[in-house]
């Protein structure tokens, strides 16, 4: 099979399609000039975003820098398990993918919920304690499930943890590095919110990417070791 940079091509077209998809949108958002202002056209981090104030509870009430670390973060965690995803039904295990996609629903609900309180929390809002107290429920049904697919489907578990992890750290690093070369790349409401999500995402990801290369390791290591047997 060919191959990219040493890298299967089977598993770099997932990881390039979502990283680009996730690097558009973020851009599109934070960057690309689309909202008639009287001051002119600006991105949609830079408006007063009529189309959320006023339309969604809660998330109205954010002012449009926390509103942009919601999109940035959300839009992150999509990219993240569809690349996951792809991976798993590209392997040999894709019989699993409806249990797995039922794990993303809950993975994405409970980590977009944890967010939610942190970004919240900063906005001292009356409901903190009530965000707060669903985001724990859900990790720990999250946790839960995670372990019960551990024991279950080992293997898959494990490659569907390398990969969501790996999208987590990546993608948002991809959008950090071509940033830069912006011209705002510091304001609070285009560099802020990734930065945010860099700093607290990339670190859940290398975390979860890392929890899935153990399993994986563990495995591999018997395989490699049945097979040294056999060939003597």
């Amino acid at each position: 099979m060919r191959k990219i940079l040493g890298v299967e091509l089977r598993d770099a077209i997932p990881f390039i399609v979502c990283a680009l998809i996730y690097a558009a949108l973020a851009f599109f958002w934070l960057v690309v000039p689309t909202i008639d202002t009287p001051n002119g056209l600006v991105s949609i981090a830079d408006s007063n975003m009529p189309f959320i104030r006023g339309v969604i509870p809660y998330l109205g009430d954010l002012p449009p820098q926390s509103i942009s670390k919601v999109f940035v973060t959300a839009t992150l965690y999509l990219l993240a398990l569809i690349y996951a995803l792809w991976s798993l039904a590209a392997s040999e295990y894709r019989r699993e993918l409806p249990l797995f996609l039922g794990l993303s629903v809950l993975t994405f609900l409970a980590w977009m919920a944890l967010n939610f309180w942190v970004i919240a929390g900063f906005l001292n809002s009356p409901d903190v304690l009530l965000f707060g107290g669903a985001a724990v429920v859900l990790l720990i049904i999250w946790g839960g499930g995670v372990m019960r697919f551990v024991s279950r489907s080992h293997d898959p578990m494990a490659l569907f943890m390398t990969r969501f992890g790996l999208g987590l750290a990546a993608f948002i690093t991809i959008v950090q590095v071509i940033a830069v070369v912006t011209s705002a790349w510091r304001s609070p409401t285009q560099g802020v919110p990734v930065l945010y999500t860099l700093t607290f995402n990339g670190l859940v990801g290398i975390f979860l990417a890392g929890v899935g290369g153990n399993m994986l390791w563990r495995e591999r290591r018997a395989q490699v070791l049945a097979s040294a047997s056999k060939r003597r």
